[in-house]
């Protein structure tokens, strides 16, 4: 439970200081602590999401069970895996950042639908779709390691649409959410 001196104000809801330089002002934040982790989700008044993690444990343990996680959700190619994940450490000791693009996920119409607003489930057609996750890793202001899904999802459209070959849609959260109450899940262990 987070403080009445440990808290502020954001868009009605109440988030932790340590926060200020990760949440935009005029944002409405929700952040839940499972097991030594901190993760939230932010929706500002464009529907824009950003959701994030901050783990405590090291960025060799970070890396593992993103890397586990992600192969396990067919999201990453099993034998790239181990690689990927020292490139991934490589990377963010060098320049304290490290990024990853998960493989493209082709899903049914109804499968898409779960994953965007209700508003733009219009745009689905019987093709559905499809998405791949960016997944970015920085040091947190505060310490520990934040873990941020950024989802590229994609309605396939006949005849193709521009270069993505269909249209872009928004995210309602599910992606997000998903991938980092696993990695929750399984650091907390």
């Amino acid at each position: 439970m987070i403080s009445e001196n440990k808290a502020e104000r954001v868009g009605g809801a109440r988030r932790p200081r340590s926060l200020s330089s990760t949440v935009p002002r005029g944002s409405l934040a929700l952040c839940l602590a499972v097991s030594g982790s901190l993760a939230c989700s932010f929706q500002d008044a464009m529907k824009d999401q950003q959701n994030f993690a901050v783990y405590s444990q090291s960025p060799g343990q970070v890396v593992d069970a993103l890397t586990s996680i992600l192969v396990l959700r067919d999201e990453l190619a099993a034998d790239v895996a181990p690689q990927l994940g020292t490139n991934l450490l490589t990377a963010f000791q060098q320049r304290d950042e490290a990024q990853l693009t998960s493989q493209s996920i082709s899903l049914g119409a109804t499968e898409l639908q779960n994953l965007i607003p209700e508003e733009f489930r219009r745009f689905v057609s019987d093709a559905g779709g499809r998405y791949v996750l960016s997944i970015t890793l920085v040091p947190a202001a505060d310490g520990g390691l934040r873990v941020s899904v950024t989802p590229t999802i994609i309605a396939t459209v006949g005849g193709g649409e521009g270069p993505l070959g269909g249209r872009p849609l928004p995210s309602n959260g599910t992606l997000e959410s998903s991938v980092l109450q696993a990695m929750s899940e399984r650091l907390g262990r």
